[in-house]
């Protein structure tokens, strides 16, 4: 009987120390991948939530844990004009993630971030930022100012005469006649008649996608210019211009329920076009926060060889007031590259 309480005893105590065991040298391993795991959890719960945006996870080799890897987050920004919604994004993501799985737990999960731009990932490093205390408001300035920075390049410049005046030119192939039948969101009309249009031809989660098309007769048939004006990106189409009937010409495109703006620029007549950036207004607030108020893109034309634009605020978000003014103003840009790189003026 004794031998076998013996042996019950030692096989208790066998169990134990094998638990004890695997704490001592898989539990640490055990515990960081549970950490990490979460981490990517809570980034790929947020996103594409918050603003449809994208997070891409890469796996990294780390000598800071046990696991030997970890996940860095590329964060998708849309445009300069997106910079505010960005910033609160990402600071929204961050607390959430030190929500779930505290600094002090797993400070290498939080040296490093990367923003998405176009086809380039900048990394960005979060350690001023997150530590003992999770400095929001630093967080966001130093996204803010570096993202800000990459939206300011050099240019080109070309002369008037370097671009074709706007004329009808029947295209091979003609639109289904069905396109004429559709009343367009807006339209621009040369002097000599010409009138370009961007029609909706399809719908989708609130966001209407566009067709560019072009009739000399009052839309009884009509030739196509642009199936895709505004390269895959739904939203409402505001506004087409181009300027002094030449082929270069702007469109806007709002989005986000008309809280956000893109802005398009096409120098061969709507045939193509790319997304142009233009840097922000940075207003600061008494708290020390810093936003760019404007938003939409209202107008662009050419004097004194320039290319002016003007920005207002959301007709929905937009409460900026300037106590100077005496109203909500609008943001004035220059260009001088015929509208490639924009730079802030002032408000007006």
């Amino acid at each position: 009987m004794k031998n076998k309480v013996g042996a019950i005893i030692t096989a208790i105590v066998m169990v134990i120390l094998g638990v004890v065991a695997i704490d001592l040298f898989l539990g640490p391993r055990l515990r960081e991948s549970y950490r990490l795991e979460r981490f990517k959890e809570v980034t790929e719960d947020t996103f594409p939530n918050l603003g449809q945006r994208c997070a891409y996870i890469e796996s990294r080799s780390s000598d800071e844990n046990k696991i030997g890897t970890v996940s860095v987050a590329a964060i998708e920004v849309f445009g300069a004009q997106d910079l505010s919604l960005y910033c609160e994004n990402v600071c929204d993501w961050m607390e959430r993630c030190l929500s779930q799985v505290p600094y002090d737990e797993a400070p290498w999960l939080y040296r490093e971030m990367g923003i998405k731009m176009s086809e380039e990932t900048i990394p960005f490093d979060l350690t001023p930022y997150v530590g003992e205390t999770f400095d929001r408001k630093g967080l966001y300035k130093g996204l803010y100012d570096t993202i800000d920075a990459r939206f300011v390049g050099e240019g080109w410049s070309q002369n008037d005469e370097d671009y074709k005046g706007l004329a009808f030119v029947e295209e091979p192939q003609e639109t289904d006649p069905y396109y004429a039948t559709i009343e367009p969101d807006c339209t621009y009309t040369t002097k000599d008649g010409v009138e370009y249009r961007l029609i909706p031809i399809d719908r989708a989660a609130g966001s209407s996608f566009y067709m560019m098309v072009k009739t000399s007769d009052g839309g009884k048939t009509c030739s196509l210019v642009n199936e895709d004006p505004f390269i895959g990106c739904g939203g409402q189409a505001q506004w087409i211009t181009f300027i002094d009937d030449t082929e270069l010409g702007f469109t806007c495109l709002s989005y986000s329920g008309g809280d956000e703006g893109y802005l398009f620029r096409t120098e061969d007549g709507g045939k193509t076009y790319t997304q142009i950036n233009y840097p922000s207004a940075k207003v600061t607030f008494s708290d020390g926060s810093i936003y760019n108020p404007y938003v939409i893109p209202e107008k662009v034309w050419r004097e004194d060889g320039k290319i002016y634009m003007l920005v207002g605020q959301s007709p929905y978000s937009g409460d900026y007031y300037n106590e100077e003014l005496e109203k909500h103003p609008s943001g004035l840009y220059v260009s001088e590259d015929d509208g490639i790189i924009f730079e802030y003026v002032g408000e007006q």
